[in-house]
């Protein structure tokens, strides 16, 4: 059984179900979020492109976590796939916490742009806020998605289930198979 200590599949899916919690979107709500999360081991631009068109075609935003290597507990990095009137933008991305009872934004690694869901549950640019820019903000983030992470654990073992999505090797976008009713 992998555990968010020893990485592997399980941890990931708690992770990504714990960042989804953080930045304020509900889990299996009657309207599918217009955010998506996927992870993978490294990243290159075929599967950068693939995920890019994925995004293009659906219009729904996807947060990428990128992992270090199969074993990693927590994501290296995030990058944000958004849709644009001109195509697909792509940034990487960091959690930040303003204080605990507020939803988690992500700020661009450059600190010159800042995204939150918005009220219709889309990964929207908002106005950049100071202690955005904080690295305090990025620990208390981390530290908030590791806690519901390990929250979650337990309830997140057993494979894929309907609505995990899976970038491969050669950057295709699997989701898990829906559940027969």
């Amino acid at each position: 059984m992998n555990t968010p200590t020893t990485g592997g599949h399980d941890a990931r899916r708690a992770n990504a179900y714990a960042l989804h919690l953080e930045l304020g979107l509900p889990i299996g709500g009657t309207v599918p979020a217009a955010v998506k999360f996927a992870s993978v081991t490294g990243i290159d631009m075929g599967i950068l492109d693939v995920a890019a068109c994925k995004v293009a075609e659906s219009g729904w935003a996807c947060v990428i976590a990128i992992y270090a290597d199969e074993g990693a507990a927590a994501p290296h990095w995030y990058m944000a796939l958004m849709p644009h009137a001109e195509g697909v933008i792509a940034t990487k991305v960091i959690p930040a916490a303003f204080d605990d009872d507020q939803p988690l934004v992500l700020m661009a690694e450059d600190r010159r742009q800042q995204f939150a869901v918005g009220e219709c549950g889309r990964l929207i640019a908002v106005p950049v806020e100071a202690v955005a820019r904080r690295a305090r903000s990025h620990r208390n983030a981390a530290k908030r998605i590791a806690a519901t992470a390990e929250t979650l654990a337990p309830l997140c073992t057993g494979g894929p289930t309907p609505g995990d999505l899976f970038v491969d090797s050669s950057g295709n976008i699997r989701t898990a198979t829906p559940f027969a009713a």
